[in-house]
């Protein structure tokens, strides 16, 4: 649990820095496109499958199922 703890610690940072670079002072604030790269970075991360794996959940919600599959994939 260590090491899921750790790694969502890392993948909070990770999503900070997306909030912060978009929400730069003269920047246009792009909702859409934060939104998508803050999904797109949280599905890609090796940091998800480590807590997804802690939780004894799938690892990967896209793609071909695995053995860890519930039936929950969304694409």
């Amino acid at each position: 649990m260590r090491a899921a703890a750790a790694a969502a610690n890392r993948l909070i940072e990770k999503i900070e820095e997306i909030i912060a670079d978009h929400l730069q002072p003269g920047r246009e604030v792009d909702e859409k496109a934060a939104f998508y790269q803050i999904v797109t970075t949280i599905e890609d991360s090796r940091e998800i499958a480590i807590v997804r794996m802690a939780l004894d959940d799938d690892p990967v919600r896209f793609g071909e199922p695995t053995p860890l599959a519930a039936g929950d994939r969304t694409g």
